[in-house]
């Protein structure tokens, strides 16, 4: 009787009868089964970097997507868009809410974060300019609706000679402020000033003398009642429970400040950034702005303007 050369430790099989040729196959059978366990475990426990290389995506099929944190409004429409949309798309998407702009962007050209939706043409113009960051817009997915508020009058009209107004800051929004109180006829421009980046200095007539004070992003519901109007996005009033009635001119938002759908530059040829595309220029997503009553988005942010 004969008998294999086998390897230490291994078990002996005798293959000169059928019994142990019968063995033999038993033992290879087991032998296959466990081996395929083991690449089971190891399939599931790699599948996200298997599904990133399968499809040469950095980012997989799960998404996070960066929000400011302090807009409630915002991730309630990340949250909308990851129930209704984006599962038609076999994407996940996670919304994560960052209230420093910079860093929010810095990891965005990183690749941290597939996309951010914070900022409108102008903000990200202020920032690649000043950074250096390289970020791409991907085209304006909703508008911040931007309001005049006050506690003391209830129309542009009653405000007095000399009223104190506040206004953002910064010089977009400020530009912003500028041209929804020159829709209401507060002031003019110069001839030829561009309304999305008007100054006080391009004002070319003031007949109620108004003076404006300026005050850091999200304090206007603070100030309310310290001025005369306060000319801000309704997200920061909502957040704070200021009562509707103060919002005394609310006109359309312009498409200039549309809030954009930003991806890090660097990444603009990755293959999710198309089906990013296709679940946020989805044309849902514009019926659900417009005929939502989720109090969390209800005037605060809206369609994107025809113009």
């Amino acid at each position: 009787m004969t008998t294999s050369q086998q390897a230490p430790g291994s078990p002996q099989i005798d293959l000169g009868s059928g019994g142990s040729r019968k063995k033999l196959v038993a033992a290879i059978a087991a032998i296959v089964a466990a081996i395929a366990v083991v690449v089971g475990i190891v399939v599931a426990t790699t599948g996200g970097d298997d599904q990133k290389t399968a499809d040469g995506s950095h980012f997989g099929t799960t998404w996070q997507i960066s929000y400011q944190a302090s807009s409630a409004s915002e991730e309630a429409f990340l949250k909308y868009l990851n129930t209704t949309i984006a599962p038609q798309y076999g994407i996940t998407i996670k919304p994560v809410g960052i209230e420093d702009g910079n860093q929010l962007d810095q990891a965005t050209a990183e690749g941290t974060y597939i996309a951010n939706i914070y900022q409108h043409k102008h903000w990200l113009k202020q920032v690649t300019d000043s950074t250096g960051m390289k970020l791409t817009a991907l085209g304006p997915v909703f508008q911040w609706a931007y309001s005049g508020y006050s506690s003391k009058y209830g129309s542009l009209d009653e405000l007095p000679d000399g009223a104190t107004i506040a206004l953002l800051n910064d010089p977009a929004n400020t530009a912003q402020a500028l041209w929804i109180l020159q829709r209401g006829g507060l002031i003019t421009f110069k001839d030829g000033v561009d309304p999305a980046e008007a100054t006080e200095q391009d004002i070319a007539t003031n007949p109620k003398h108004v003076k404006f004070q300026y005050i850091e992003y999200g304090s206007g519901p603070r100030v309310l009642d310290s001025v005369d109007l306060v000319v801000d996005y309704n997200m920061s009033f909502v957040d704070a429970g200021t009562p509707d009635k103060y919002r005394i001119y609310a006109p359309p938002a312009p498409l200039d400040f549309a809030g954009q759908l930003v991806i890090g530059s660097e990444y603009a040829d990755d293959p999710a950034i198309a089906t990013l595309k296709k679940i946020f220029f989805d044309p849902q997503v514009q019926t659900y702005l417009e005929d939502n009553t989720d109090p969390a988005l209800q005037g605060q942010l809206a369609p994107v303007s025809a113009e």
